[in-house]
């Protein structure tokens, strides 16, 4: 069986970002990792290998040079190969061309099952592995919390829906991508990292697969960035004075009526 996983670098939830003078850009400190949702998909890809005799794992990322790190991760986690598709001087925000670029390099590499996570924590668009599976013409099963792939044909999983969850059963190929719960990842062994360390990770331009130049410059963007606003700074917090419990409770009433206008 041939599992892909598409995965995405992040941010590290503690980088230091900034909004530059003009407001359409970030400035990001040097600190990246795998996106957090991506690991479920990298780990539910490995134990799929562990069940399923002859399969293979490989990752790819559609993103900077830097990306790599992020790919000698889920090498380190056990991953069989892992591939860059250097989207530098590239569109790289608009999902709809990220989705392209992915779908591209699946069909030219040959899948039976493609898993990514549900969203990437930065921008948190969640659109990318669905789009893929309508280019790829395959069905697709968003937040998977629970899988079981008994003979390689056939996957049932269960997916996060409002107000609980859903039984889906689809024939392969199929895309899903994975949500909170659906395992949890391992750490990888020094032996892994020192595998991943040593692995040679071919880049790929996304023209070779097929993607046409114009259609991954940054001009062929459907998406405009306007401005990047900071968010709401909270208000100071305020401690209701009293001498007494119920003087306290008295106090926060009166401040509630009288200056918050809540009551």
């Amino acid at each position: 069986m041939n599992i892909i996983v598409f995965v995405k670098q992040v941010a590290d939830t503690e980088a230091r970002i900034l909004i530059k003078g003009d407001q359409k850009a970030l400035e990001i400190e040097n600190k990246y990792n795998l996106n957090f949702f991506d690991e479920f998909a990298v780990e539910e890809a490995i134990r799929i290998k562990e069940a399923i005799k002859d399969s293979q794992v490989t990752v790819c990322t559609y993103g900077p040079k830097r990306a790599v790190e992020a790919l000698r991760t889920a090498v380190a986690m056990g991953a069989d190969r892992a591939v860059l598709l250097d989207n530098t001087g590239l569109e790289a925000d608009d999902p709809l061309i990220v989705a392209k670029v992915l779908a591209a390099f699946a069909s030219r590499d040959g899948f039976d099952l493609i898993l990514c996570g549900r969203q990437a924590i930065d921008d948190e668009n969640a659109n990318i592995g669905p789009m893929a599976a309508e280019l790829l013409g395959i069905p697709h099963v968003s937040a998977v919390v629970n899988l079981d792939l008994a003979d390689g044909k056939v996957v049932k999983v269960e997916s996060e829906v409002e107000g609980g969850k859903e039984v889906i059963e689809i024939t392969l190929p199929a895309l899903l991508t994975a949500q909170k719960g659906l395992n949890t990842p391992r750490v990888p062994l020094i032996t892994g990292v020192m595998k991943a360390m040593k692995a040679v990770i071919p880049t790929v331009d996304p023209a070779s697969l097929g993607v046409s130049e114009e259609e991954t410059e940054p001009k062929a963007s459907r998406v405009m960035t306007l401005s990047y606003e900071p968010p709401q700074q909270r208000p100071p917090v305020r401690i209701i004075d009293g001498e007494t419990p119920m003087d306290k409770v008295r106090n926060l009433v009166k401040a509630l009526k009288e200056e918050s206008k809540v009551l």
